[in-house]
């Protein structure tokens, strides 16, 4: 499952999902078959019943429903090692929302900063002590090291 991970988050998801869904849907035509048989049907029947007799409409449409289920699951699933185990958990039943929204705003716009300064600078402009690469590094880590402030009560 490593072979996404330099690819746009879509695809991870996607592809998980399709071989999650192959796999129930695998499971689901095997025990149709398997109570076909049981039934007193025989293995090369199945193709005539599963055409003629088989209820493909309510097949087709848990089906579908499956798929939802696990592209929902999987986009969590990724979602939350993108940003940290635990941390989707923490978003949503640890912070209070206007406090999270301020924060995450925060955080995001200098993980961004961070990004576009690594991209554009080489390594050895970070390892100067004297550069303002160097100064900008700092204080950006600095801000992300420092605690989430409060909301404050008043509009400004």
């Amino acid at each position: 499952m490593r072979r996404f991970d330099g690819a746009p988050m879509i695809q991870p998801i996607l592809f998980k999902s399709a071989i999650y869904w192959l796999c129930v849907l695998t499971v689901r035509l095997a025990e149709e078959l398997v109570h076909f048989v049981a039934a007193g049907g025989a293995i090369a029947d199945f193709g005539d019943h599963f055409a003629g007799q088989f209820p493909l409409a309510r097949f087709l449409s848990i089906q579908i429903w499956l798929m939802v289920l696990f592209l929902a699951y999987v986009t969590i699933h990724e979602l939350n090692q993108l940003f940290g185990d635990g941390e989707l958990y923490r978003l949503f039943f640890r912070w209070r929302s206007s406090e999270a929204k301020l924060t995450r705003r925060r955080r995001i716009r200098l993980l961004t900063h961070l990004n576009r300064l690594t991209e554009a600078n080489p390594i050895e402009a970070f390892s100067d002590r004297t550069s303002p690469v160097h100064t900008e590094l700092v204080a950006i880590l600095h801000q992300l090291a420092s605690p989430p402030r409060r909301p404050s009560l008043t509009a400004t």
